[in-house]
């Protein structure tokens, strides 16, 4: 059975061959601009649209049982210790580091299973970067069907189809016009973040004080944040940025008689384009979660607008970040003037960890001496990736639509003039 390692070696591999036949293909689309190809050519172009078929089932078939394995390892924790003993596992790190028998940096591994990462010190560290942060999922308030996929090796790549495949009614034996299919690309770019906790020395001598869950706390809480800011607000950070970043209001959403009703026409476009309304997700600020739970879906009809925990029959999600903007400082977030409804399907925002996870301990220089205390600083790269940027709209060759959009909310006239 492959490791998880090698799965994601393998799934590296299909993906790179994935490109190479599409850099062929491109080339050809090159030479039709100028001419015609000729019978040789043709020949090889047809080969090539035969052979990215069969690449692209074969990448997705490594990404799937790259995924089955981490689930999997999840499911089973592989016969790890129990978690208390990664407290004590913790606890031995931090004082053999104090006491220099330890090294003051290791790679966490990627999962409980994938016993494959590297630890500094030779392997006398046995704690994975779920022991750290839960899961990387649990707490985090990430809408339905979106999760952060861990581990991420290779130059990731996201084909996107720039055509659709048309099927079309012929005679018995009449031949089927050739259909060539084009590709964009959305190319996946890591940045560095970090996170430190100041944990007291008294603190981790204590062996009746739970470290492992005070640590799990304190990154839990930072990891939660930081993401919420980058996947909700509409900030054109430098750095990574959200589905929301930079976007300009599709419209207004009065919350008056017509809200209800205006809000299911919003959700309509992303129907009307191709996207799948199952998957869709409001996002709203709690002050506009109360007013869409007091307003009532018509005037002289029952029901209101949030009732049974959904938004207008969908699900959402509530954070205060859907309203804010990047300050002058460029680092900060300021909140909007208005407020926003925001509505995506969040599928298509993929949030990844590539590579190594360092952990490194400092103990002993002079800035943590004279506080008595020991920091933990963790760093990885991570993406997120709106893999509908380039999405054509269903039947509309040259119209973009990506998977999320913007609404502006007003008050209705008599409550703004109040």
């Amino acid at each position: 059975m492959k490791t998880i390692k090698e799965l994601q070696a393998a799934r590296a591999q299909k993906r790179e061959a994935v490109a190479d036949i599409e850099n062929k293909l491109n080339s050809f689309d090159e030479i039709l601009l100028s001419r015609e190809l000729n019978d040789d050519e043709k020949k090889q172009q047809r080969e090539c649209q035969t052979k990215l078929g069969k690449a692209q089932r074969e990448y997705a078939a490594a990404c799937r049982d790259l995924t089955d394995a981490i689930n999997d390892a999840q499911a089973k924790g592989l016969q790890r210790e129990p978690q208390r003993n990664a407290n004590v596992i913790l606890r031995e790190y931090l004082k053999g580091v104090r006491e220099g028998k330890q090294s003051r940096e290791i790679v966490l591994n990627g999962t409980a299973g994938d016993t494959t990462g590297v630890i500094a010190d030779g392997g006398a560290v046995n704690l994975t970067i779920h022991d750290i942060i839960p899961t990387l999922n649990s707490g985090l308030n990430l809408p339905e069907g979106m999760t952060i996929v861990t581990g991420v090796t290779g130059n990731e790549v996201w084909p996107v189809s720039a055509d659709d495949v048309k099927m079309t009614e012929a005679g018995e034996v009449e031949a089927l016009a050739n259909q060539v299919l084009n590709f964009d690309k959305i190319t996946v770019t890591p940045r560095r973040v970090g996170l430190r906790v100041r944990i007291s020395n008294t603190a981790i001598d204590n062996a009746a004080f739970d470290l492992l869950a005070f640590v799990q706390q304190k990154a839990t809480l930072a990891l939660r944040k930081y993401i919420a800011e980058k996947l909700y607000s509409q900030a054109d950070w430098d750095g990574n940025k959200g589905p929301f970043s930079g976007l300009t209001p599709a419209g207004t959403i009065t919350l008056d008689a017509t809200a209800y009703k205006n809000i299911l026409e919003a959700v309509a476009t992303f129907v009307d384009a191709g996207y799948d309304p199952q998957n869709i997700c409001l996002v709203v600020d709690a002050a506009t979660e109360a007013d869409l739970k007091a307003t009532p879906k018509a005037a002289g009809q029952g029901g209101f607008i949030i009732e049974d925990g959904k938004l207008a029959g969908y699900n959402y999600v509530v954070t205060p970040y859907i309203n804010t903007t990047l300050d002058s400082d460029k680092k900060s977030l300021k909140a909007t003037t208005d407020k926003f409804i925001g509505i995506g399907l969040f599928n298509y925002e993929v949030i990844e960890q590539h590579g190594q996870v360092r952990m490194t301990v400092d103990s002993t220089s002079e800035a943590v001496a004279a506080s008595n205390v020991t920091s933990v600083v963790i760093n990885m790269e991570m993406s997120f990736t709106n893999i509908s940027a380039k999405n054509r709209k269903q039947g509309k060759k040259d119209a973009i639509m990506s998977a999320f959009s913007l609404y502006k909310v007003a008050q209705p006239a008599a409550a703004a003039g109040a």
